[in-house]
């Protein structure tokens, strides 16, 4: 375990933003987590728990200790004819974790491929896609409790899952290291082609293989999402808000076509729809821009932290005015 001052942080965030880490470790194993974390106490350190860095916008100084959790092995837990349950390190890269499922012909993850970041990040948000949720597929999250070092164990209907939401995010929201995560994947596949590409795509060509889907959902991906290393960027930057139904029939009287989806009592609508029409695809607010392609995405062309969020806080403004709906975002302030 090595503890590093004034460490670079650059090239560990996806929106490229020039940070600095007052202090900074990457841990091999959780005794270097635990002596990363006495390191901090004794040095009357708070602790900022950094994952792939493709959810985050960075202050310029970030104050403490960066912690990053770095390993990233795949152990088979157990097997029968229909599953597999796999215990994961933190540190894996998500998009290889998903490849090496469907390398062996475990199933379950394929509509989750080719999303930025770890799978130690993936339960945090519990990251979704083309109408699947990691949640689905977790048997229980393991990790380091900050404070004290302790480990802990939760099972997955312990960790308060709901859309893009966790007790990571809630309860326990920085308070823990997570160091692994176990999946229960199934040996037989069972394509989920809702999503309507996907369904679209399937009707031309026929049902794909699990592999094939993950090809599409690659494709899918590419076509609306920038590449981080040409412009760097977060992902979708704002969650799809559920409003309830008075707001979205008072919407849908002005926009009769737009897009929705039901929930109980509630519809769930695209926020990149709703920035769309507001004229904002590819609109800059100084060195950040909204993608021209795809306007949940912002691009930074240089700016700091503070440019931003300067953005995002405009882009939410101008929502709030037009359609009386709060948009929330979804990558986390590093500071």
């Amino acid at each position: 375990m090595k503890l590093q001052a004034q460490f670079p942080l650059l090239g560990l965030n996806t929106l490229a933003i020039d940070s600095v880490a007052e202090y900074f470790v990457s841990a091999e194993s959780i005794e270097d987590v635990t002596a990363a974390i006495n390191e901090a106490q004794a040095k009357n350190l708070d602790i900022k728990v950094l994952g792939g860095g493709s959810n985050v916008v960075m202050a310029d100084c970030v104050s403490g200790l960066v912690l990053k959790y770095a390993a990233n092995d795949c152990e088979l837990i157990s097997e029968d004819n229909e599953f597999v349950t796999l215990r994961v390190d933190a540190g894996f890269e998500w998009h290889s974790f998903v490849l090496y499922t469907l390398a062996h012909g475990w199933y379950g993850l394929e509509n989750l491929s080719y999303i930025p970041g770890t799978v130690g990040a993936a339960p945090v948000q519990n990251i979704g896609a083309y109408g699947v949720e990691v949640k689905d597929s977790i048997v229980s999250v393991s990790g380091v409790y900050l404070e004290n070092a302790e480990s802990f164990t939760l099972m997955s209907d312990q960790c308060d899952f709901s859309y893009r939401e966790s007790c990571f995010k809630q309860a326990l929201n920085g308070k823990t290291l997570i160091t692994a995560v176990e999946f229960k994947l199934s040996k037989k596949p069972n394509v989920k082609i809702s999503y309507a590409p996907l369904n679209k795509m399937a009707q031309e060509l026929g049902v794909p293989s699990p592999q094939l889907l993950s090809d599409w959902v690659v494709s899918v991906r590419k076509s609306k999402l920038p590449e981080p290393s040409k412009l760097p960027n977060a992902g979708s930057f704002f969650k799809n808000p559920v409003v309830s139904i008075s707001v979205f029939e008072k919407i849908q009287g002005e926009y009769p076509d737009i897009p929705n989806y039901p929930q109980t009592n509630a519809v769930k609508l695209p926020a990149g729809w709703l920035i769309d029409q507001l004229g904002l695809k590819g609109h800059s607010f100084g060195p950040v821009s909204v993608h021209k392609k795809q306007a949940l995405v912002l691009v930074n062309n240089g700016g700091s932290g503070k440019d931003v969020e300067a953005a995002a806080a405009e882009i939410k403004s101008r929502v709030k005015a037009k359609y009386n709906i709060e948009l929330e975002q979804e990558p986390r302030v590093f500071c």
